[in-house]
């Protein structure tokens, strides 16, 4: 019986010491366990799904791709003119997107089966104890029932949450972040979201397809500015501005909410509410809108808290947990990968590293040559590490059309070093393909080194 649990408690867990016991089922816990169970080792996952939603059916990033993919096959427009309502519409919007959700999440959920990885839905927190080998970790299950469960390694994969303005008061009917979004019941005539990064503009075109009128308020002077913190090149930033535009989208640039007024006796779906924004550097009044729905995607916060993590002697900074280049944390056996550990914060970094710590923790060999670049072996896989080299990662963008890049941009590539730095570009529209079927949007771009010719990004 595992020290904690009272006798004849019922256990979800093997009564066992784990190889590995992974904290967050997204696709960083997903992707540590299978790991482990695919070079013999023993692995559990706690996965903290709440009971509304599909178990290891994913985060945000999944849910807003196949909210995505719903509004490219619901014709709205077509379906008004036929006379449909929208509440009809919205339904079946959400029935697309659901089967796709639970699609993934009967997949996951076979491949760890097929691996016999167990799993309990709970939270868990890290023990602090005197165990130089073990980590012990105390599980508060959603059934209401505790048990406890020991590892020779602990991974936490827990992802993270939407941060909230102040000054907003959320309530996730009309007034939404980008993981309450789910949540949205109607199907809104006017959008209004607050952000430039890649989440708000995913939302944005999504509900601009959806036949919303959508707004974009931008706390930045300029897109070109709110974008190259994420790493988007100008002249993409510059096409991306203007296909907004083109479709219809408001930008607000230098700009917050400065309040939000509530219509009195009537549904946010029926009557919109009114807002009023203001210059963020002036403070002065600077538009009027109406909107059915807000939306602010304003950065994300690791999930970190309630887990033991200091208490255990954890170290952390700014709410994320310190890793090495291995992602192990200040307690040895015990790592980190994903959103926790801070940018980039995207799942394919969370994936990657993900294998790299299962690989390092149990000393396997790492597969060190990429399709991209060949990495050397014992390359950090730390946040400082990956954002020093950008070839290591891509980025994409599910925007419609959809946005990708990898490495460094001009500017980027001459700040980390390099003097020669040359620029190639070739237009959608210049192509034949583009010519024939009318496609004015859309650019490849290239960055080199010179005179090699080395591609940078």
């Amino acid at each position: 019986m595992m020290g904690g649990d009272k006798a004849g408690e019922e256990r979800i867990l093997p009564d066992q010491i784990f190889d590995l016991i992974v904290l967050g089922g997204g696709p960083t816990g997903l992707t540590a366990a299978l790991t482990a169970a695919s070079i013999g080792r023993t692995a559990a996952i706690i996965d903290g799904t709440p009971v509304t939603q599909t178990q290891f059916s994913g985060p945000t990033g999944l849910f807003s791709k196949a909210l995505r993919d719903s509004a490219k096959k619901v014709k709205v427009r077509t379906l008004r003119e036929m006379g449909l309502r929208d509440t009809s519409i919205w339904k079946q919007v959400q029935d697309l997107t659901m089967d796709i959700l639970d699609a993934s999440g009967k997949k996951n959920l076979a491949a760890i089966e097929g691996n016999r990885v167990p799993t309990v839905r709970g939270t868990a927190v890290l023990f602090e104890d005197d165990d130089p080998t073990n980590s012990k970790i105390k599980i508060e299950r959603m059934d209401g029932k505790t048990e406890y469960a020991k590892c020779r390694k602990l991974l936490f994969a827990t992802g993270s949450r939407p941060m909230r303005l102040n000054n907003i008061a959320y309530d996730d009917v009309g007034i939404f972040d980008s993981d309450s979004i789910r949540k949205l019941s109607f199907l809104p005539r006017e959008v209004t979201i607050v952000g430039s990064g890649i989440i708000s503009i995913e939302f944005a075109k999504i509900f601009n397809y959806l036949e919303c009128k959508v707004n974009i308020i931008i706390r930045s002077s300029s897109f070109e500015g709110a974008l190259s913190r994420i790493g988007v090149d100008h002249d993409v930033a510059v096409a991306l501005e203007e296909d907004l535009k083109s479709s219809g989208v408001n930008l607000y640039f230098d700009a917050e909410i400065d309040s939000i007024e509530k219509p009195q006796g009537a549904h946010v779906s029926e009557e919109p509410m009114k807002i009023k924004i203001k210059s963020s550097s002036s403070g002065q009044h600077m538009a009027d809108v109406t909107s059915n729905i807000v939306m602010t995607a304003t950065g994300r916060l690791a999930n970190t808290q309630k887990l033991g993590l200091e208490e255990a002697g954890v170290k952390m900074e700014k709410g994320t947990i310190l890793v090495n280049g291995d992602l192990e944390t200040s307690v040895p056996g015990v790592y980190a990968a994903g959103d926790v550990v801070g940018a980039p914060s995207l799942a394919s970094t969370g994936i990657e590293q993900a294998i790299t710590a299962v690989m390092r923790m149990f000393d396997q060999d790492e597969l060190t040559d990429g399709t991209w670049m060949s990495i050397p072996p014992g390359t950090g896989k730390d946040p400082k590490s990956l954002l020093q080299s950008p070839l290591q990662y891509p980025i994409g963008i599910w925007t419609l059309p959809e946005m990708s890049f990898i490495g460094y941009t001009k500017r980027s590539a001459e700040k980390a070093g390099y003097s020669n730095v040359g620029e190639g570009r070739a237009s959608y529209a210049n192509t034949i393909r583009g010519r024939v079927q009318g496609i004015n949007f859309g650019l490849m771009k290239i960055v080199f080194e010179k005179p090699s010719g080395k591609i940078l990004g």
